[in-house]
Formats: structure tokens, C-alpha cells, sequence
């Protein structure tokens, strides 16, 4: 059974609110609204469990492991692939990270399922890693020289003309990668002093080691929505303040899903920008 994953910490109301916009589109294209629908599950793991209580989900509290799972506080993303791996553990079935800035359409379930299943190629059976989008070879080219070793590939060096990054919007995984999980962790240690210098080492880690132990990264994009750059994420913080609710624990879907039409994104935040001019300027 597929186990969807969330992840909350640090209690800020814009990313939780973006979370539940995204959760009650995966519950519509789950066919879970009506109590019913596909073989799946949602977890959230969230260091404010009572927040989630009344949701029909399953909630994890990582209140006391945010510290250890985000390097002692120096790279706060690393707690995506420790949820991961930590899901693995305790569910002991696939699961499928999503981050909260999403929004889920029709048929991205099943495209989920059918990329996580063992495929067989040239009688070697593998299972893909599951991530959003491709981003570009080469992401870091300081890193030229970079070495470190991993408990299970051993040695890494970063390549500068092989070295790729996938966008981690999403995170699929089957328990046939939790050493895969493990090495990610271990490359982001490695990496974490440069996390300024570097701040989606996440992506690069998991796409590497990927790369390098001959496991597929399949895609999933046109059905997985996925708005983290800044207008859009402006733009959508206004829209689903309007679409949601007030009642938290209300998790009716939305009239109509939000689009992001390019010309509304692009007035929006045109207006946004001259109405919000003078705020650094406010003490």
C-alpha cells in the first residue's frame, strides 16, 4: 500500500495552509473525500500533532527529532529524505513524499504506482526513484574535487560532467531503497557546511546517488502541480486564503482547483508588488 507523506514543522499559517489545499486535492484524486477510493494512505509528520488530530490521517510526531533530522539546525531541508527514510522503516511499503506547495490532478496517483512498481529491463529488475522534474547537469560546479564516502556506494566524487539534479517536489521510494535513503543522508553531512553556498543539496544527494547506483529516476509533472518559485507561491498564498475553509478541520475540496493562469499570476502579482512596496520599510 502506497503511504503519502507531508511534512509540518516550525508552525509557520502560510505552508500549512498550502499543505491543506494540497492534501484535500491528493484526497479528491484518491477518491477519499467520499471515505472511500485507492489503495493508499496519507501521513503527516509534523512537530504539532494536535493541529492534524481530527484529520483522517495518520500523524507522526517528529517534535523531538526536527533538531537531529535537520543537521542540528544548519540545513532544515534535510528533514525531507529523513521522513522518507523513517517512512520506509515504519511503514514497510512505498511511499511517495509530497511537498505542501502542490497541487494534485487527475491521474497523478496512478502514474505514482505505475512508476514505483519493479520494471524489467534486460532481465535486471529495478525499481525507479520517483522525483518531479529534471533540473540541469552540473548544478553546483564548485563542487569540482568534491569527495566524501558513502556506507554503502563507498566512494563519491562530484562530476561535473555527469553530476545531475532532479527537482524533489516529490520523493517516491520503495523499501528497495533504504540504503539508497541512508546514502542520501550521509552525502548531505558531507555537504552541509556548504549549505549556503548550496541550498538544494537534498535534490542533488538523492539524484546522485540515484545516478550512481544505476537506479531510474522517473518523472511525474503534468499531473503534479508544483508552484514553489515566488510568484506563483504569492499568487496561490492569496488564492487559497480565498478557497479554503475557515474551519480548519473542514476539509472540503475547493468549488474549483486553482489553475495559475499565467496572465492572472502575472496580474496578481503586479498589484501584490505596488501595494506592497513600503512593507520592508515598516518597522
Amino acid at each position: 500500500m502506497l503511504h503519502y507523506l507531508y511534512l509540518d514543522y516550525g508552525g509557520r499559517p502560510q505552508y500549512r495552509r498550502e499543505l491543506k489545499y494540497s492534501l484535500i486535492s491528493l484526497r479528491s484524486e484518491l477518491g477519499q473525500e467520499m471515505g472511500q477510493g485507492a489503495d493508499a494512505r496519507i501521513a503527516i509528520y509534523t512537530d504539532a500533532p494536535t493541529v492534524y488530530a481530527r484529520w483522517p490521517v495518520e500523524v507522526v510526531d517528529i517534535a523531538g527529532k526536527t533538531q537531529a533530522w535537520s543537521g542540528e539546525g544548519l540545513y532544515h531541508h534535510r528533514i525531507k529524505p529523513a521522513v522518507v527514510l523513517d517512512a520506509l522503516n515504519r511503514f514497510a511499503a512505498p511511499v511517495c513524499f509530497v511537498d505542501s506547495d502542490s497541487i494534485i490532478r487527475p491521474g497523478f496517483h496512478a502514474e505514482v504506482a505505475a512508476k514505483l512498481a519493479p520494471q524489467e529491463a534486460w532481465s535486471v529488475t529495478k525499481t525507479a526513484v520517483v522525483m518531479n522534474h529534471f533540473e540541469l547537469m552540473n548544478p553546483f560546479p564548485p563542487l569540482k574535487g568534491f569527495r566524501t564516502d558513502l556506507p554503502h556506494l563507498g566512494r563519491y566524487r562530484y562530476d561535473t560532467a555527469n553530476s545531475w539534479m532532479f527537482n524533489s517536489g516529490l520523493i517516491g521510494v520503495a523499501p528497495a531503497h533504504v540504503a539508497v535513503m541512508e546514502d542520501v543522508l550521509a552525502l548531505i553531512d558531507a555537504l552541509i557546511g556548504r549549505a549556503r553556498k548550496f541550498p538544494a543539496i537534498e535534490q542533488l544527494a538523492l539524484s546522485e546517488v540515484a545516478r550512481l547506483s544505476q537506479i531510474p529516476i522517473a518523472e511525474v509533472k503534468g499531473p503534479f502541480q508544483h508552484y514553489w518559485q515566488g510568484r506563483r507561491r504569492i499568487y496561490m498564498a492569496n488564492q487559497i486564503e480565498k478557497a479554503l475553509s475557515p474551519d480548519w478541520n473542514d476539509l472540503t475540496a475547493p468549488k474549483q482547483w486553482e489553475d495559475m493562469n499565467y496572465w492572472a499570476v502575472r496580474a496578481y502579482n503586479y498589484w501584490y508588488g505596488v501595494t506592497h512596496m513600503f512593507d520592508g520599510w515598516r518597522k
